[in-house]
């Protein structure tokens, strides 16, 4: 994979992360805060991008609560495997009324 499709993926698991919450919550609204995320990318030993990678959860986030309420603290990490070899996971805590 190119940074670039890790960045995409990263996206879409944003995007479902929010149709979870969404779902679990009746509305985005009740989103206080995006407090922290921690992005692991499966990759080799010798890359070293993993922050361009999830920078496409984290833009996400910032684009859509903006950033008073989509910017996080955040670490990104490289791991050798993740399950059924997805390109990305991602944990976040969130703040909600």
């Amino acid at each position: 994979m190119t940074v670039e499709q890790g960045y995409q993926a990263a996206r879409q698991a944003g995007l479902i992360m929010l149709a979870k919450v969404r779902a679990a919550l009746g509305s985005l609204d009740r989103v206080q805060r995006v407090v922290k995320v921690v992005g692991m990318v499966n990759s080799a030993d010798d890359f070293g991008d993993q922050p361009k990678v999830i920078n496409g959860f984290s833009d996400l986030m910032v684009e859509v609560f903006g950033e008073a309420i989509g910017k996080h603290a955040r670490s990104a990490v490289g791991v050798a495997s993740l399950p059924a070899n997805a390109p990305v996971e991602v944990d976040v805590i969130l703040e909600i009324e």
